[in-house]
């Protein structure tokens, strides 16, 4: 397929470009700057465009099969955006992104949604329900395919590779790589085509952390975490106590939703495969070799 990535200098957008083409797609990129010419951006096709007004999206929709969109402020952004920012990037965007989509004919859209959504009324999480809503409207009234993704919290982590990536894998976070296989496998439906005479489908899908652990075990948790860590994640405790890993309060349980089955989402990563990686470290290097990881994205 051909596929317009907007807000290609994203997070997800730079995660995304290698694995589309490797799968063998056409891509165009846009964005509202202009892109270095390196990698992953180098040698692609590439439209500037203000998705906030819609300027260049039809130019850069043309002759295109399916769209990933992905621009949007987050809740990195709270302090620093205004209601009228949010609004502007993350509704008028993505309702100028499905006009260019109807325009050239594409009848196939892959939405960055964010768990937020459960935020109803604060000014992300509403924005986010607004852009669903969009989705949907553009299903019923223009037979758009759509998968909107919903990730949960996946922002760089800098070089706090113990607390700020892997605690959150208790506590709402996901690894970027499980919302990247998402993100490939809402491309892969959208690709398959639909037996003559079927509505076009809506799907909403979880990115989120697996369950590594269910309700009862995690039972009490609260009253002695280094044991009930242990009994999940055995040989936990020595790692937990020698960096300091903070897991004093209950975590919870994810909830995939029927749309990762509807995609074939199993995501892999949780806090024990962060233990595995943290073990790995500590056997090689020491607390230098943890404490130096940075960030990869």
């Amino acid at each position: 397929m051909k596929i317009l990535i907007t807000g290609a200098s994203s997070n997800v957008g730079r995660g995304m470009i290698p694995r589309l083409k490797a799968a063998g797609h056409d891509l165009v990129l846009s964005d509202i700057i202009k892109l270095p010419d390196a990698e992953p951006f180098a040698g692609l096709p590439f439209v500037q465009c203000d998705v906030q007004a819609g300027f260049g999206l039809e130019r850069a929709s043309h002759g295109c099969d399916l769209i990933l969109h992905l621009p949007a402020w987050h809740g990195i952004h709270w302090g620093q955006k205004t209601e009228i920012d949010f609004w502007r990037l993350n509704v008028d965007g993505t309702f100028w992104m499905f006009q260019a989509a109807q325009g050239a004919g594409i009848k196939r859209v892959v939405f960055l949604s964010s768990q937020a959504w459960h935020g109803h009324y604060d000014k992300y999480g509403f924005t986010k329900r607004v852009g669903e809503e969009l989705c949907e409207y553009n299903r019923r009234n223009h037979g758009i395919r759509y998968v909107a993704i919903r990730p949960a919290d996946f922002t760089p982590w800098g070089n706090d590779f113990v607390n700020h990536y892997g605690a959150r894998l208790l506590y709402g976070g996901v690894d970027r790589e499980d919302v990247l296989d998402c993100v490939t496998l809402a491309v892969q439906k959208l690709a398959s085509e639909l037996p003559q005479g079927t509505e076009a489908e809506g799907i909403i899908a979880n990115a989120v952390r697996p369950n590594a652990f269910t309700a009862e075990q995690i039972e009490g948790w609260a009253d002695d975490p280094l044991a009930a860590c242990e009994k999940v994640f055995p040989g936990s405790r020595p790692l937990v106590e020698k960096y300091g890993i903070r897991i004093q309060h209950k975590p919870g349980l994810s909830d995939l939703g029927e749309g990762a089955a509807a995609i074939g989402y199993a995501p892999q990563r949780h806090f024990g495969t962060f233990l595995d990686a943290l073990r790995r470290l500590d056997t090689e290097g020491g607390a230098a070799a943890a404490h130096a990881l940075h960030c990869p994205y």
